[in-house]
């Protein structure tokens, strides 16, 4: 979702549209965001930060829920549309972009605040779910059923439960930033150990008797 698009929401007919301060805006309420959490935001205090009136603001959004989703959503701009390559490959550019998230970034800083409001705010954490979380997830599904109609993926691959395998191990790396150092080859050796099971036969490494894998021609 583009940083336009996130400000559409409540925009009176007939103004023009400065992308300055729609970028500021949203801008300054992930920072607000990530650093003091739902409650505590206020509009009042993204229009200092953001350097505009609050009238400016309500002209785009009419009130402050609206403005917070519309700016999570823009967290999905930087994910990468992989269109192109092999199957595997455009997988590993998505396990790649989600495994190695600095934990210091926006995206890094909300997600933990996220994972608490699934419990505190279940509705927030709904409408974050179906704009931030879903689409990703549809965009590699997407991916999987590429990948079985051009014959490289099987068949009869399920591909809600391969997303899952996918996404689970790298989000859980994610959360335990801060515990532990991270993988930076975890989308490589998660492949290692996904790929057989989501291969074609004839996509898959053959292995010969006692020897070390081989790459049937």
């Amino acid at each position: 979702m583009t940083t336009e698009a996130a400000g559409c929401t409540g925009r009176r007919p007939g103004r023009p549209r400065d992308e300055r301060a729609d970028r500021a805006i949203i801008g300054a309420t992930l920072e607000l965001f990530a650093a003091e959490g739902y409650s505590a935001l206020s509009v009042e205090a993204v229009a200092v930060k953001a350097e505009v009136s609050k009238a400016t603001i309500y002209r785009r959004w009419p009130g402050k829920r609206e403005l917070i989703l519309d700016a999570l959503a823009t967290l999905n701009d930087d994910f990468p549309a992989a269109t192109t390559g092999g199957t595997r490959e455009r997988l590993l550019v998505a396990m790649r972009h989600m495994a190695n998230r600095d934990a210091n970034s926006l995206a890094g800083r909300i997600m933990p605040r996220m994972m608490v409001y699934s419990v505190s705010q279940p509705d927030l954490y709904a409408e974050y779910f179906d704009r931030v979380i879903m689409p990703r997830r549809l965009q590699l599904q997407a991916t999987l059923r590429d990948g079985i109609r051009s014959g490289e993926l099987r068949a009869d691959l399920d591909v809600e439960t391969a997303t899952m395998s996918i996404i689970g191990p790298v989000l859980l790396q994610v959360h335990s930033l801060g515990r532990r150092q991270p993988s930076h080859d975890l989308p490589e050796q998660l492949m290692e150990i996904l790929w057989p099971g989501l291969a074609a036969d004839d996509a898959r490494p053959a292995r010969e008797p006692d020897g070390p894998p081989t790459t049937q021609p």
